[in-house]
């Protein structure tokens, strides 16, 4: 009984044994793990996240629900999205004094922050000045303003002359912006998934198909993000298209409702001065051609003695044709 007891226990001993070994065994053993397909879906799973933004802006996926954040927090929505609002203007300024106002311009430039992206000025020249009839002058600039100091800087420019005519812009491009923002941000994240699949990639073939994918999503991230920049850029600074036209007066305001007497007397000033205005062109062209006339009336004067000359010489000639006596030849015949 003793010695079966012992050999039950050896048995039970080297079973024991054997099962330690096999579970030894079977954790050193390491088995594949199915991480690419894993990877995959994740892919397919983004692939179907993006189809809510090829098209209308992505206005379904991320992007709805970036609006419904917005429209459930309208408090928070001022501070989180601002609105994005690209201001522009057309102005142009009369001036009597052209150089003065052209210094005024450089001032305001400097004390709103502004910058200018382009310039011109024409109008006079040395031959025209030596000519003694210099034309009117002009400059026209761009303007590159602080959003925050537009409207500061466009109820100033009335120091720099008279303004005919003002016209200001707006155009709003929050929807385009965030829209495009949450579209960037979607590749982004596809681009993520793109890169962490490379590194799980087993085939070479694979390789290539992400290699492939990622050259796609990064040129619509970079043409992204160029129209985020530039709309970033538009919105921070306002552009302001500015004309300096030098100019003799003012041109005077026009009264929206005028009476039929206001009429007649605007049409009597009008036409006074464009006498006026001719009668110094005309003045000016005469002393102008005056040093020619001075020339050409001696020989004008020449030419037609001449010519007067040579006429009183043909009728002479005339003349003594007609006084010639002429031989009738019936007469001869009767004689013979």
């Amino acid at each position: 009984m003793r010695k079966r007891i012992e050999s039950w226990s050896v048995l039970l001993v080297v079973l024991l044994l054997l099962c330690g070994c096999g579970s030894a065994k079977m954790q050193g053993t390491v088995m594949p793990t199915p991480v690419p397909a894993a990877a995959y879906g994740n892919y397919y799973a983004a692939e179907e996240e993006m189809a809510a933004y090829d098209g209308d802006y992505g206005f379904n996926g991320m992007a709805m629900q970036a609006d419904e954040t917005r429209t459930e927090n309208p408090a928070d929505a001022p501070e989180e999205n601002p609105d994005k609002i690209i201001y522009s203007a057309d102005v142009t300024v009369e001036s009597t004094d052209f150089e003065n106002t052209l210094e005024k311009l450089d001032s305001l430039i400097s004390v709103y922050g502004a910058w200018v992206e382009s310039s011109s000025i024409s109008g006079s020249n040395y031959y025209q000045l030596s000519r003694g009839n210099a034309s009117l002058r002009s400059a026209s600039y761009t303007l590159r303003v602080p959003s925050s100091r537009f409207r500061e800087m466009m109820n100033n420019l009335t120091e720099l002359g008279n303004i005919p005519y003002s016209h200001v812009y707006t155009e709003n491009v929050t929807s385009q912006y965030y829209d495009t923002q949450a579209r960037l941000t979607a590749y982004q994240t596809q681009e993520t998934r793109l890169l962490e699949m490379m590194e799980l990639a087993e085939s070479v073939e694979d390789v290539i198909i992400i290699e492939d994918r990622l050259t796609e999503l990064r040129y619509r991230i970079e043409s992204l993000q160029t129209n985020l920049n530039n709309w970033d850029r538009r919105v921070s600074y306002s552009t302001v298209s500015l004309t300096v036209k030098e100019v003799q007066e003012y041109t005077p305001e026009v009264n929206p409702n005028p009476s039929y007497g206001e009429e007649l007397l605007q049409a009597l000033k009008d036409g006074l001065s464009n006498a006026g205005q001719f009668l110094k062109e005309l003045l000016k062209f005469l002393v102008e051609i005056l040093p020619v006339l001075i020339i050409l009336i001696p020989v004008i004067w020449l030419i037609v003695w001449l010519i007067k000359k040579l006429v009183r010489r043909l009728r002479k000639r005339k003349s003594r044709r007609k006084e010639k006596p002429v031989d009738k030849p019936v007469e001869e015949k009767e004689k013979t």
